[in-house]
């Protein structure tokens, strides 16, 4: 539970201003979204090189298909 700074007044989480002496609360700020653009793993080593190879056999296929 939080403390109203002004009148000491014992407030519910996640209350905006105190119902007794109407002091607004500081707002946190919200906690960017995890696992987004800064995400190492999304360019890992072992994706890179599964995406070469999806790729060479996509090409290879179709290289085939075509030149036939």
């Amino acid at each position: 539970m939080v403390k109203c700074p002004t009148c000491g007044t014992e407030l519910r989480d996640g209350v905006l201003m105190c119902p007794i002496c109407g002091t607004k609360l500081p707002v946190p700020p919200p906690e960017p979204p995890k696992n987004t653009i800064n995400d190492s793993k999304i360019f890992s080593k072992t994706r890179v090189i599964s995406f070469i190879i999806i790729m060479l056999i996509l090409i290879i296929g179709l290289w085939r298909v075509f030149s036939a």
